[in-house]
């Protein structure tokens, strides 16, 4: 009977061993990404620092549109109560023959500074 107890308290200290040992693997594991080296994460900047004023611009919208030589006039801004990220503000373009452009910058997939357009005479 002796040798049973004996037995028996060896299997439970190797169990909990082990267990212990699953234990502090697993939070090793769990937190070792945090020492590692950080991920670059998206940034998202404010419109106005994307565009410059008085600047031209070609621009290719999310719907496959290309606008062409449109001069930056400026970002609508809304209310910060609003909830709205800085992608679904508007910016304020004109044309070269003075048409109001008026685009929701999440609708926009590129753009492209390009040399302002010559007056038509």
């Amino acid at each position: 009977m002796a040798e049973l107890a004996q037995f028996l308290v060896k299997a439970f200290i190797i169990a909990g061993t082990a267990a212990a040992l699953v234990m502090v693997l697993a939070v090793f594991f769990k937190w070792l990404p945090l020492f590692g080296p950080k991920r670059l994460g998206v940034q998202v900047q404010p419109a106005g620092t994307l565009f410059e004023e008085g600047r031209c611009y070609d621009v290719l919208l999310s719907s496959g549109q290309r606008l062409q030589a449109l001069r930056f006039e400026g970002i609508v801004e809304a209310d910060a109560e609003a909830g709205w990220s800085p992608l679904r503000q508007l910016a304020v373009l004109r044309r070269a023959d003075g048409g109001k452009v008026i685009l929701r910058l999440d609708s926009v997939r590129v753009f492209e500074e390009v040399a302002p357009a010559a007056a038509p005479s």
